[in-house]
């Protein structure tokens, strides 16, 4: 058996609710928020402008599985997920110093306050 609800998703007590694809149809359009509140207004639904704004936003965001259809996830090479170890691991591999250390002589040498430039700069 397939469900098929009769109201678009959200909740059911949203007042522009009914409104929402016109509102969509509007903004496409180019009117303001402002001017598709006034004119609910003069349709009788009195609604805030935050609330258009928010009708307006649901209808132009894509949903998830357009989303994920478009944009394929990153896959990592097989390489690097059988777990081989990267060109860094290798570098440090032999290092006599302990990761504390490493990081600290990492760190020591670099400038992170925008502000500064290092002496040996002109």
């Amino acid at each position: 058996m397939t469900l098929s609800p009769t109201e678009p998703p959200g909740r059911s007590t949203r007042k522009a609710l009914r409104y929402a694809a016109e509102i969509a149809r509007l903004r496409r359009e180019g009117y303001t928020c402002e001017a598709i509140r006034r004119a609910l207004l003069d349709a009788g639904l009195a609604v805030s402008l935050a609330t258009v704004k928010r009708e307006a936003s649901r209808r132009s965001k894509p949903s998830t599985s357009m989303y994920s259809a478009a944009k394929p996830t990153p896959t990592l090479p097989a390489r690097e997920i059988a777990g081989a170890p990267s060109s860094a691991t290798l570098v440090f591999a032999n290092d006599p110093r302990s990761s504390k250390e490493i990081a600290a002589a990492f760190v020591a040498g670099r400038i992170t306050n925008p502000l500064l430039r290092s002496r040996s700069a002109p």
